[in-house]
């Protein structure tokens, strides 16, 4: 039993207790959301299963919010031959992971429920994850502090600040930024072209919970840089 929905754009397949990754929604981590844009709805038998045209009217997937985050980040390289132009940019997506909690099929009827109607194979796989530390925006599936979240640094240049003493956000804000040119400058040339300006700025932001603004600040950089 599962049903296709419809949210930022994608299609996905879904199952109760099943866990997937979405484009970002408004709600936050522990909270209930309804899909109601379902396009089929297969049941048990011939009469649970609906197909949209384009959505099955009354049908609705309910699910909760279990982590935010970004994800991997893609890099863009934009080139004009014969024009001397170059540019380098990337981006990270965010993301929320929410877990499907019931499918509601044609009519309003309930067809499956995590709780109740998930078969154990797909109740297994959806409690297994929960014996592990869940991963939450800013923070690694340790709870540490995630400092790759910051733009311009990835998984080398945070392990070069962990070396360095830099765990935390706060440990990054308070860091001055010739401090951390440094740490790029004596890793070598290849990271001392990276430039740390906005790092503390945005490590503030960060370790003060200030996401709203921390969005728009990254958001408005290319590869740590002020465009």
């Amino acid at each position: 039993m599962y049903a296709v929905i419809k949210t930022g754009g994608k299609q996905y397949r879904v199952a109760a207790g099943e866990k997937l990754k979405i484009e970002q929604i408004p709600q936050t981590i522990g909270e209930a959301v309804t899909f109601g844009e379902v396009l089929m709805v297969v049941g048990a038998d011939s009469a649970g299963t609906a197909i949209g045209t384009p959505l099955v009217a009354g049908a609705s997937v309910k699910a909760t919010v279990v982590s935010e985050g970004r994800l991997d980040k893609v890099k863009i390289f934009k080139m004009r031959r014969r024009k001397h132009y170059q540019k380098r940019q990337g981006h990270r997506q965010y993301f929320s992971e929410v877990q499907i909690t019931s499918i509601i099929g044609a009519g309003g009827v309930e067809i499956a429920s995590f709780a109740a109607g998930a078969t154990p194979a797909v109740a297994a796989a959806a409690q297994a994850p929960a014996k592990r530390s869940a991963k939450v925006f800013g923070k690694t599936k340790t709870g540490a502090d995630d400092l790759e979240i910051i733009e311009g640094i990835g998984p080398k240049i945070a392990q070069l600040c962990n070396a360095a003493g830099i765990v935390t956000f706060a440990d990054l804000a308070a860091a001055p930024v010739d401090k951390l040119k440094s740490i790029l400058h004596d890793a070598g040339s290849k990271f001392a072209m990276h430039d740390p300006t906005t790092w503390p700025d945005q490590a503030a932001l960060a370790r003060d919970g200030k996401w709203d603004e921390f969005k728009t600040l990254t958001e408005s950089l290319d590869g740590g840089k002020r465009n």
